[in-house]
């Protein structure tokens, strides 16, 4: 069995992109940061762009075709361990916030992507039973085993995710931690947007079996002249969508543990989000399978031959369904604060329930989940 998961070139192109824009606005920041200090302005808008190395839990139903039934279980492996999604996606985002000056409410804009590629290649093949010839000596030589339970599975997958947010927010602060604490309650609209696609292609003989052995004079003799097999056929194909908007409420505290907040400064931030949005959960999706079915009885020279060949009906269906979707969320970290300039690190978590109808010939709703470490960068404009 092999396996060969290639991640599309587009996914390396944004990560340097990304990479290269860090470090432009890293080499800004350091640069512009103490002439903005020296001001002694407070920012009112801050632009933040940064990354997410994403753990994803996307896991719609298998496909099992009526073959799966009888077939061997190393058959059975190999074509469901293809239709595995991938377990990681690239993520991205950036953030504006304005403040007033004298004010303690902020206004924000924010969006997240992400999005991850894969092509499996999944195959299998067993030597199978072995045959022999016989000379009019009775000298023998075993021929090459020929290949009898097999089977190949090539499938792509798709999936992206995007999170729109527009939020109020004002500034409660975090007295018993002291004057420099910030604790921001905000309420606003979020948007979320899912997809994920599937295109899944299954050639397999998932079964092969003999008769018992014979003898029997002859130039020519099978040890076993009985034998039965079926080859197989499959097609999946699937799209996968939502898009959903609701009302949004979150809360984000950060508290100096280190430095001077006139000039370098180290926080702890973290912050819990909850949601409940509203839309349209759709699916798209396609299968069929053939089969070819040989059984052959007799020995050399009464050989029965008998061969039968079936299509099932293609199946198409589209669904469409209007769902509410809880959504919940949290982050920890810590953020270097220099001059007007930021560096975050830390761990995020966004969790959305009955996302995605997940089902092949029925509506299953799934949840999606997005959860790692992440990464940011910030600087401010008086």
């Amino acid at each position: 069995m092999s396996r060969t998961t290639n991640m599309r070139s587009a996914n390396i192109k944004a990560g340097l992109l990304a990479t290269a824009s860090s470090v432009a606005l890293l080499g800004y920041i350091f640069g512009a940061g103490e002439a903005l200090a020296a001001s002694g302005d407070q920012p009112l808008i801050w632009i933040e762009i940064g990354g997410q190395a994403e753990r994803t839990n996307t896991s719609p139903e298998l496909f099992t075709p009526p073959f799966f039934n009888v077939a061997a279980p190393i058959v059975l492996s190999t074509l469901t361990d293809a239709q595995k999604f991938p377990p990681y996606s690239t993520g991205f985002d950036g953030k504006i916030s304005f403040q007033p000056e004298v004010s303690s409410w902020i206004f924000s804009a924010a969006i997240r992507y992400g999005r991850s590629n894969s092509t499996h290649l999944l195959h299998h093949q067993t030597a199978g039973f072995p045959t022999f010839h016989y000379t009019l000596v009775g000298k023998y030589a075993k021929r090459e085993p020929v290949r009898k339970v097999f089977a190949d599975a090539p499938v792509t997958a798709r999936e992206t995710h995007g999170v729109l947010d527009f939020q109020a927010g004002k500034d409660v602060g975090l007295g018993m931690f002291g004057a420099h604490g910030q604790s921001i309650v905000s309420a606003g609209v979020r948007f979320a947007q899912f997809t994920a696609s599937n295109n899944t292609t299954f050639h397999a003989r998932p079964i092969y079996t003999l008769g018992p052995a014979r003898t029997s004079p002859g130039k020519y003799k099978s040890a076993h002249p009985d034998h039965y097999f079926m080859s197989n056929t499959a097609v999946l194909h699937s799209e996968r969508n939502l898009r959903a908007v609701g009302p949004s409420l979150s809360w984000a505290a950060s508290l100096p543990i280190a430095g001077n907040g006139s000039s370098a400064e180290l926080n702890f931030d973290w912050g819990i989000n909850a949601a409940v949005l509203f839309g349209k959960q759709q699916a798209r999706v396609h299968h069929q399978t053939t089969g070819y079915v040989y059984h052959a009885t007799g020995g050399p020279f009464t050989l029965n031959k008998h061969t039968s060949h079936y299509t099932n009906p293609p199946v198409d269906l589209n669904r469409s369904h209007t769902v509410s979707m809880p959504n919940v969320g949290g982050f920890a970290g810590v953020t270097f604060r220099y001059a007007d300039a930021k560096v975050s690190f830390g761990y995020r978590a966004d969790f959305f329930f009955g996302a995605i109808d997940g089902g092949i010939d029925r509506r299953k709703s799934e949840n999606r989940g997005f959860y790692g470490p992440f990464a940011s960068v910030s600087v401010g404009f008086p």
